[in-house]
């Protein structure tokens, strides 16, 4: 297995704020800004399988009223701490506590905000979250194939990859895989009492 890196700064401390990034509940002002990103159909068929469509500021604060009152979803929005400023979401959602399992979701909004560590280190957060706080034993996410820089980052955080679903996503006309990656806690405890072996993650 590749070494898993540790990002400096997010295991202990704060539980929900990093060097560049905190986790914060969604605010009512948020919807204006996800309806946005909905209309980005690159950056939707990226995070998704399904079609993209836009949708409204409505349908995302109806959204949030509902994943609230979901006690097998814990979703942070992810905010600046220099200018707190909304860049994305994550969350742990559809939990299966009798078995501790929980798939993750990341998103990030703007193009801009891509690469700059946000989302490395807002995933770290919210795994010391799941597997700390909720007590989770692992954690479950997918991934389309053609989104490399996304399945990079995931490894580097200790993510294996665990299954391939052949063609399972039509993108242009073209069939392109649907690759499932895993991490369990004690792998991911195991890297952090490790010493930090690499510089921060772009994410």
């Amino acid at each position: 297995m590749a070494a898993i890196v540790r990002l400096e700064g997010t295991v202990s401390g704060d539980l929900f704020r990093g060097r560049l990034v905190r986790l914060c509940a969604p605010r009512a002002e948020d919807a204006d800004v996800l309806a946005r990103w909905s209309e980005d159909g690159a950056y939707r068929r990226q995070a998704d399988t399904d079609a993209p469509r836009p949708r409204t500021a409505d349908h995302f604060r109806e959204r949030d009223e509902l994943s609230g009152s979901d006690p097998d979803t814990f979703e942070f929005r992810i905010r600046t701490l220099d200018d707190d400023r909304l860049v994305g979401f994550v969350a742990v959602c559809r939990i299966e506590w009798a078995n501790r399992h929980g798939w993750v979701a990341v998103g990030l909004g703007e193009v801009a905000d891509r690469r700059r560590g946000y989302g490395a280190e807002a995933v770290s957060l919210l795994l010391k979250y799941a597997f700390h706080e909720l007590g989770l034993h692992r954690l479950s996410l997918d991934v389309i194939a053609s989104n490399e820089a996304a399945i990079s980052l995931y490894r580097k955080l200790g993510f294996q990859v665990e299954g391939r679903l052949r063609e399972r996503v039509l993108r242009d006309g073209q069939a392109v895989d649907l690759i499932y990656m895993g991490l369990l806690c004690r792998d991911w405890e195991s890297a952090q009492s490790a010493p930090a072996s690499a510089p921060s993650l772009d994410g």
